[in-house]
């Protein structure tokens, strides 16, 4: 994995391999995070012509717990939303992000599997049980699909940053039943200790589809909104047909797209 590298050090390579995830502090500018966080409040409110495939909201308030003063507040995660907002399309094909991408990936050949805005509120934003993503992307092979997290506000312990247990990725996918094996001795065993990964605002983390991750409540007075865009090979095959599609056509990022891919 050389011969595209143009972002990242050798050594940040290999530690995303060994581990599954990488940190970049302040990849992107002041600007480029006022203009998604602007974004990501605009569309939670329905103020743009954006349409959410899915619009998650908090537990507490979906079962009437607990209510906000604003409905960004109130909201968990969007779903799908690059392929229709310009500013989130933007950012999905910042250079910037686009550029470490293809350095983990080792390609310019690169497609959006698919994006999530996390809101996660003051107080009621609820914690992310331990996962890998590669379970909800399970039609897409080989299972190297990378996420770009990318921290619109400061992400901490307090307001559930993520966390991750380095190596994980290393594991395969597993089936339920090892799943809940696995989640009972996180944080207990040595093996399975996890790695919290606090972020600046403007700083985006690297995790491989893999590598199991979660975050916990917010119980803070601050927000944790984080846009997360999946990407992928564009040589990447499809290995399940659904009768109707599950995310929108993959959208090309960088580079070329080929015959019987994704």
């Amino acid at each position: 994995m050389t011969s595209l590298r143009r972002t990242l050090t050798k050594n940040q390579v290999d530690a995303f391999w060994r581990n599954g995830w990488l940190v970049v502090e302040n990849l992107l500018s002041p600007d480029d995070v006022t203009r998604l966080g602007q974004r990501a409040d605009q569309i939670a409110r329905g103020e743009t012509d954006a349409s959410p495939e899915r619009v998650q909201a908090e537990r507490v308030v979906r079962e009437g717990e607990a209510t906000a003063a604003a409905r960004e507040l109130e909201i968990r995660k969007l779903y799908w939303l690059a392929g229709q907002d310009d500013v989130l399309q933007t950012h999905a094909r910042h250079p910037a992000v686009v550029d470490v991408i293809a350095d983990l990936l080792d390609t310019d050949d690169l497609k959006l599997y698919a994006d999530q805005l996390f809101m996660k509120p003051p107080a009621i934003g609820a914690a992310q049980p331990w996962h890998q993503d590669s379970k909800s992307f399970i039609d897409i092979y080989p299972m190297d699909l990378v996420t770009a997290w990318a921290a619109i506000d400061d992400s901490t312990l307090e307001n559930g940053c993520l966390e991750f247990v380095s190596g994980s990725h290393q594991w395969g996918l597993l089936s339920n039943d090892q799943m809940d094996e696995h989640r009972s001795v996180i944080g207990n065993d040595p093996a399975y200790m996890p790695d919290p990964a606090p972020l600046r605002s403007g700083s985006v983390s690297f995790h491989h589809s893999l590598t199991w991750h979660a975050s916990r409540a917010n119980t803070s007075t601050a927000r944790r909104r984080g846009y997360a865009v999946h990407y992928m090979r564009s040589e990447s095959r499809r290995t399940t047909v659904f009768e109707a599609p599950r995310v929108p056509p993959p959208l090309q990022i960088r580079g070329r797209s080929f015959e019987g891919c994704v």
